[in-house]
């Protein structure tokens, strides 16, 4: 039983350690098959696979196609956070011009009563 515990975590982590860029379908379509090789099954089986990789690849490629023309590539709520960003450059400016008034003033001040 103890055995059996350790497998699979040893499994887990070797699924884990697997970067999924490796398996991906372009490493299987590099090798050859030999159909005439194969039984009913196995040929009807390779070429179901072959047909759902190709389509998968196909929808995809449509499907970002449609993203980027309708414009839904960028984030959900982008206008939110460039409207906050705004809102904090005016506040910083507010603040700066506010500084540079209440300088002014009172340098004003002084050399009016300095007069």
């Amino acid at each position: 039983m103890a055995e059996s515990a350790t497998v699979g975590i040893v499994e887990k982590e070797e699924f884990e350690s697997q970067d999924l860029s490796d398996s991906s379908s372009e490493d299987e379509e590099d090798i050859p098959v030999d159909t005439s090789q194969l039984s009913w099954p196995g040929y009807f089986m390779h070429y179901t696979c072959l047909t759902g990789r190709k389509s998968l690849a196909v929808v995809d490629g449509m499907g970002e196609w449609l993203a980027d023309f309708f414009g839904i590539t960028g984030p959900k709520y982008w206008y939110i956070v460039q409207e906050y960003e705004r809102q904090k450059a005016k506040e910083e400016k507010e603040r700066q011009r506010g500084m540079s008034d209440g300088a002014q003033r009172l340098e004003g001040g002084v050399a009016e009563t300095a007069t």
